[in-house]
C-alpha cells in the first residue's frame, strides 16, 4: 500500500517522538505498532528474488538424455 504525504508525515512525527523517546531512556523496551515499525525499516526483506527461484527451479535431470543413455 503506497503511503500518501498525509501518511508518511504522520509516520515520520511518530518515528521521531519514538526515537527522542528512545534517547531519553536508553535501553528501554518501547512496543512499536508493526506499520510505524516497517515505516522505520525495522523489517529486512529476506524473500528470494524473481532469479533465485528461477535458479532454485533448475531441474538438471533431462528425461531425453536418460532414454539416450540407457
Amino acid at each position: 500500500m503506497p503511503e500518501t504525504d498525509e501518511i508518511k508525515t504522520h509516520m515520520n512525527e511518530q518515528a521521531n517522538l519514538l526515537v527522542k523517546e528512545l534517547e531519553e531512556n536508553p535501553g528501554a523496551a518501547m512496543e512499536v505498532d508493526p506499520e510505524l515499525a516497517d515505516h522505520m525499516g525495522a523489517f529486512e526483506e529476506t524473500a528470494i528474488s524473481a532469479e533465485e527461484a528461477e535458479d532454485a527451479s533448475f531441474d538438471p535431470f533431462d528425461p531425453e538424455d536418460a532414454e539416450m543413455e540407457a
